[in-house]
């Protein structure tokens, strides 16, 4: 994976005082290429002194929390499902994420394979400017009393589960009727999952920093209320209104089935996901454009 010049055995004069010293290596184990090169990663840190983990998401889950604040940052090798891995494992304890993209379309990613070794000497210096991107807190309340909790970085989402009736939802943002959506399911959303399952519902995108909330409904019927920009103090309620089986799920994973009266509170939280970054401040625009073209391809 090394670009053309660049020599797998550099010469280290070893961790410097301020300079990065401890680095998370997540890849995804599904991708080949991700495991080769996470190998070929540590063994390159390895030689300049710097103490690695590395390691996928199912052992990353294992990891203690001490052991996780300990690293200076977390690169992800995959695609932006592994990114959404590495923020429930990172932000809550501030730890800087780094994202090689290996997957499709990797909206997250600050570095490919072909350039990792060259921009990393910078990362080691600790010449990187944090972007700070908002998170989502979710809350289901069963009979007053919270029942589950999760944060997402991309979304919170309600959905039909088991069958094929829509359901009826209904949305209150802070605590006034909304509207009652009747499809598939209801997605409230940040800045960076309107790059996701949002925009494919037909959401809008917003600027990566944005602290705003989106909510969007999934192949709704009969509604004429267009997906929502909700400023970002705002709290979205979601309550299904029939018996139909619907469940919950904080970035594609599933938190839990919903029983009648359920309520999924929504808001943004106080904790932020940091990712560490390079590319000059506009990167996002560039990044658009070259991922929605190639998904066109």
């Amino acid at each position: 994976m090394a670009p053309d010049g660049e020599t797998l055995n550099p010469q280290p004069e070893g961790p410097r005082p301020g300079r990065v010293q401890r680095i998370g290596l997540l890849y995804a184990p599904a991708i080949e290429a991700a495991r080769e090169l996470g190998t070929e990663l540590e063994q390159w840190l390895s030689r300049l002194g710097v103490q690695v983990w590395r390691g996928s998401p199912d052992e990353a889950g294992q990891a203690s929390a001490p052991e996780i604040a300990s690293w200076d940052l977390l690169f992800t090798l995959g695609g932006d499902g592994t990114a959404l891995r590495a923020a429930h494992l990172a932000a809550p304890l501030g730890v800087p994420i780094v994202c090689v993209g290996l997957g499709r379309l990797s909206f997250m990613a600050e570095l490919t394979p072909e350039d990792v070794l060259k921009r990393l000497p910078t990362f080691l210096a600790g010449d990187y400017w944090r972007e700070e991107r908002a998170l989502l807190e979710g809350a289901v309340v069963r009979g007053g009393q919270e029942v589950a909790r999760c944060l997402a970085l991309n979304e919170v989402c309600l959905g039909r589960e088991r069958c094929a009736l829509t359901l009826r939802v209904a949305a209150r943002v802070n605590g006034g009727h909304l509207a009652t959506y009747i499809g598939d399911a209801v997605v409230v959303a940040t800045a960076t999952g309107s790059t996701a399952y949002a925009f494919a519902a037909g959401g809008p995108i917003l600027f990566p920093e944005s602290r705003n909330l989106l909510i969007v409904p999934v192949a709704a019927h009969l509604c004429l209320l267009p997906p929502l920009i909700l400023p970002e103090d705002a709290q979205v309620e979601l309550e299904v209104v029939g018996g139909n089986a619907a469940g919950v799920n904080a970035d594609g994973q599933p938190l839990t089935d919903l029983q009648a009266g359920d309520v999924v509170r929504v808001r943004r939280s106080t904790t932020v996901c940091t990712f560490a970054r390079l590319q000059e401040r506009d990167y996002f625009f560039h990044t658009l454009k070259a991922r929605l073209y190639r998904a066109d391809s």
